[in-house]
């Protein structure tokens, strides 16, 4: 689902470091390289508050991945438990 590419493109884009956005998202600063250099891929939640930090609508993102009606339920219940967990 995460496309390496455009994530720090649009990282990029908003004028945002790495250090920033890994604050936002909450992991180390390493952890963003490696999704921006493809290594690794943020697990569900992270890929939630990625789209967040990066105002993109996480739908959008979905369905340019290909991804299907389950693949977006199943991030409304992933961006669910993240509300619930920052509360």
């Amino acid at each position: 689902m995460y496309d390496p590419k455009r994530g720090k493109a649009r990282r990029e884009a908003l004028g945002m470091s790495v250090e920033e956005l890994a604050a936002r998202v909450g992991v180390s600063a390493q952890a963003v390289y490696q999704w921006e250099w493809g290594k690794r891929k943020p697990n569900l939640v992270r890929f939630v508050s990625i789209a967040s930090a990066l105002r993109i609508p996480v739908e959008s993102l979905v369905e340019q991945a290909g991804g299907d009606e389950e693949t977006i339920l199943a991030i409304h219940l992933a961006r669910l438990q993240q509300n619930k967990s920052e509360v």
